[in-house]
């Protein structure tokens, strides 16, 4: 493999930069101003979209994908054990996307109610999305469609006011980096040394960090032990864009300390089974494959994202929900049509999850869960009880309840029992909304807790949800 080497005379002057600023932990802890906007957002979209969309988890007639008992649909490379080479020659001539349209991705994540996005510019395999010097497996120059993905999708981010931010495999490349005792992948003679590799990935990461306006997010993806390596790729960063937000995944999820992560992913379709003290994420399938998958039929309901956000939001951490787009660039219809329900659920109960704050308890209900804001709490009811719910450890009680898609916020009736401070709301017999009813309890002071209060954890206590 050829390393082409036509830089551009700003890309070689950043090449030569001075090592990046390394920011000491007291220093990260006065600045993290970069973090409030996405403190705030909870909701982003994730793709997953690349040469392995093409083959849709499948290879000479059997299936490999999640559904299939694999790992996931863009793992087909290894799972399969097709070399580097077969891969390459076999599915970037056939990458032609022809439907991709960065207008209509940008607007069905915006009208879904999210408020970041995040895309694969470089996964496993290592084929780049985006316009690159560093090598000539790229879309430019390894597919026919030769448009440059990321800066369409940045660009139009941009207009429509949504965050945008880049997945990159830095540690795992099937195609590019020699495998050693860490990377026990099919080896071909186009590999290239760490040193080289390194030296790619640092092109790569100023080429994205430089090209393609304000970057939000860098989704680093199974980080090494190699502490120095990583914390060299988070310093590039920070150095060529301070606000950016970058993800634990820069390093293995064994290594503790990790200088320049802000936010704590938790791991492939793991939700949080507590309320979380630190920044985290959790990143979800609609589906159980990440990349497109010709045969995966798993689909999980708009009342399972909903739930799943609301969970989320209520244990103080963000939803980063995954599409897979077809090999021709198109959303698939199961996918819009629950973007599309999340998001008209988002537009009557947004003010419940955006912004907020976790629960003010260590414990939920089995009608649902809590997140607060301000001197308000909003009660996500998911599981619908008629009669009347009822909830123990704040102390006082609200001086007004109302459901948040009622219009005319027509006051619910509320009793309060000092005596483990239970607050009981009366309940109407109709769902007000199948997905989650959302209710608004104002307090006139600062909500107050319980120190004794107890309680324990209905909702998703397990971790993984394939």
């Amino acid at each position: 493999m050829k390393i082409r080497n036509k830089a551009l005379i700003g890309l070689l002057a950043l090449l030569t930069l001075s090592p990046a600023v390394v920011f000491s932990e007291t220093e990260k802890e006065k600045d993290d101003s970069r973090m409030e906007w996405w403190r705030d957002a909870r909701y982003g979209m994730f793709i997953h979209w690349g040469l392995y969309s093409v083959a849709g988890g499948e290879w000479k007639g059997k299936d490999y994908g999640k559904e299939a008992g694999g790992p996931s649909a863009e793992w087909l490379m290894t799972t399969a054990g097709i070399t580097p080479q077969e891969y390459r020659d076999t599915l970037a001539p056939q990458f032609n996307p022809t439907e991709f349209d960065a207008v209509k991705w940008v607007s069905v994540a915006k009208d879904a109610g999210m408020k970041y996005m995040v895309i694969t510019a470089k996964h496993h395999d290592g084929f780049c999305l985006f316009d690159t010097d560093a090598t000539d497996y790229n879309i430019m120059d390894a597919s026919p469609f030769k448009r440059d993905i990321i800066k369409e999708l940045a660009d139009e981010c941009k207009k429509q006011g949504l965050r945008f931010g880049v997945y990159y495999s830095q540690y795992q490349d099937w195609y590019h980096r020699a495998p050693n005792e860490h990377r026990a992948v099919i080896d071909y003679e186009g590999m290239i040394s760490d040193e080289e590799y390194l030296k790619m990935v640092e092109t790569n990461l100023k080429e994205l960090l430089t090209n393609y306006g304000d970057m939000a997010v860098m989704w680093f993806d199974t980080g090494g032990m190699n502490v120095e390596e990583a914390d060299s790729q988070g310093a590039v960063v920070r150095e060529l864009q301070p606000k950016t937000v970058i993800c634990s995944r820069l390093y293995s999820n064994k290594v503790k300390g990790k200088k320049y992560a802000d936010f704590n992913s938790l791991g492939d379709r793991k939700l949080p089974t507590s309320r979380m003290n630190v920044d985290a994420e959790t990143c979800m399938t609609m589906r159980k494959n990440w990349g497109f998958d010709r045969d995966d039929d798993n689909w999980k309901t708009q009342k399972d994202i909903i739930e799943f956000l609301a969970v989320c939001a209520s244990r103080g951490v963000n939803l980063l929900l995954n599409v897979g787009p077809s090999p021709e660039g198109t959303f698939m219809p199961e996918e819009i049509e629950r973007l599309k329900a999340v998001g008209e659920w988002l537009r009557v109960n947004g003010d419940s999850i955006y912004g907020t704050q976790s629960s003010p308890l260590n414990y939920d209900f089995t009608w649902g869960g809590m997140t607060q804001k301000d001197q308000s709490l909003y009660l996500h009811v998911m599981k619908w009880q008629p009669g009347s719910i009822e909830f123990n450890g704040i102390v006082g009680k609200p001086s007004k309840a109302y459901f948040m898609a009622d219009s005319e916020r027509s006051e619910l009736s509320v009793s309060y029992t000092e005596v483990n401070h239970i607050t009981k709301i009366e309940m109407p017999a109709d769902v007000v909304d199948p997905n989650n009813s959302v209710i608004v309890l104002e307090y006139e002071k600062s909500i107050v807790t319980d120190p004794k209060a107890k309680g324990k954890y209905h909702w998703y206590n397990k971790r993984e949800h394939q």
